[in-house]
């Protein structure tokens, strides 16, 4: 858990907005917090006796305080760079030091399974699961309410992670759009039904305003066209730095896996020689964004921006080289960046299920929120150069621009 201490929240973000240098653990304890609030009044309203409600607000809590526990320096860098090639997440490795990891393991047999019934085994596959499938608490509490429905609490749409991430990141990074959310009615007007966490209408305003200060803090912060360009330098200093440091033997050996953090790669004498940690300790940007188009949000663009990446990038420096030879031999021409689909609200398949003042319940997709009315900028393409080939912009915007606009785009679904 210490080790979260030396993880920042965001990433590179800190070198576009210099007060984001808060960290995973901090994050941690907010994100168990929030949970054992939105634990203890939702589950307060089945009438159940006093300690099988602490039960559930414990088990909340955990969950909480340990869903981060397998991410890796440079937090989410790392997961889109590194962990995607390994075909590995961070909650599966969190998972792996919760049941190998001898402290945490050993805390799970002499003491949480004897008070709660959660074991190590069990708290793994919480932290592990991706959806009310595979959850692996289904015993019914009472009311016809099953431990499924703790599902929402931590992996929902407004989960106790997306309303400690949104408060924090708002405020370290002074973008605001958390600022003044009411989490605590979200709380308050949420009430288990079977399996699901179900919204009463006189929360549907809160709902609202988390929604669009998520969708306004990833266009603003977590897709920031800078940090967007030392997210990828971060990301090709942490491929580099895999020769060094082997992560394929850390994540079978679970002890030295959690030697990594921020500093301890910053700080290896060989990655610190990198071209790529040299740019980051010294705070230069070696990507320009060039070109950048909006594009409509809908499903089907959800299928183009997941194959399209590398087709784009392919063919911009196809026809680059084909107008200069000289650079014929030369990696990492453009950098060809679009938005990170899970993170994404306009395309997760998420399902808020909201009581009407009738009291009926409808399920409804986050994009059919009024999250589907925002605007469209957060689905956009951007293109970058590197440095070192900045005499080649105009060509490669002109290029983008052709390839990119209008029915163009097409070729590439």
């Amino acid at each position: 858990m210490q080790r979260l201490r030396r993880l920042k929240q965001l990433g590179t973000s800190h070198l576009v907005y210099p007060g984001a240098v808060h960290n995973r653990f901090s994050h941690s304890l907010g994100s168990m917090h929030v949970a054992g609030v939105f634990a203890e009044y939702t589950y307060s309203r089945l009438g159940l006796n006093s300690p099988e409600v602490n039960r559930l607000k414990q088990i909340a809590r955990l969950i909480g305080l340990l869903h981060d526990l397998g991410h890796g320096p440079f937090s989410h860098t790392f997961e889109d760079h590194v962990l995607v090639n390994y075909e590995v997440n961070h909650e599966v490795l969190g998972s792996k030091i919760i049941k190998e990891h001898p402290e945490i393991s050993k805390c799970f047999d002499n003491y949480i399974e004897k008070e709660i019934g959660i074991s190590a085994e069990i708290m793994a596959k919480l932290i592990e699961a991706v959806s009310l499938e595979t959850w692996p608490l289904t015993s019914s509490i009472g009311s016809g309410v099953s431990e499924k429905s703790l599902y929402y609490i931590i992996k929902g749409a407004y989960s106790a992670d997306i309303v400690d991430y949104l408060l924090r990141d708002s405020y370290f990074t002074g973008a605001n759009y958390g600022f003044g959310l009411d989490w605590e009615r979200l709380a308050f007007h949420s009430k288990p039904v079977k399996d699901k966490i179900v919204l009463e209408y006189k929360a549907k305003d809160v709902l609202d305003h988390l929604l669009i200060a998520r969708i306004f803090m990833f266009k603003t912060v977590y897709y920031h066209k800078t940090v967007r360009a030392f997210d990828k330098i971060a990301g090709e200093m942490l491929l580099k730095a895999d020769k060094i440091l082997n992560y394929g033997e850390r994540f079978d050996n679970i002890i030295k896996y959690v030697e990594l953090d921020d500093e301890y790669v910053l700080s290896h004498p060989e990655i610190r020689q990198l071209e790529e940690s040299k740019y980051l300790l010294d705070r230069r940007v070696p990507y320009k964004n060039v070109y950048q188009t909006v594009l409509p949000v809908d499903q089907t663009l959800k299928g183009f921006l997941a194959i399209s990446k590398e087709a784009i990038k392919r063919s911009l420096e196809d026809k680059l080289k084909n107008l200069h030879p000289e650079v014929a031999d030369k990696d990492n021409l453009v950098f060809v960046d679009t938005p990170k689909l899970p993170t994404n609200p306009m395309f997760e398949e998420a399902v808020i299920y909201i009581e009407n003042e009738e009291g009926e319940v409808e399920a409804k997709p986050v994009r059919e929120t009024i999250a589907g009315s925002m605007p469209a900028e957060l689905a956009f393409l951007r293109i970058y150069v590197r440095d070192k080939y900045m005499q080649y912009s105009s060509e490669v915007k002109e290029i983008a621009r052709s390839l990119l606009s209008g029915k163009e785009i097409r070729s590439f679904y």
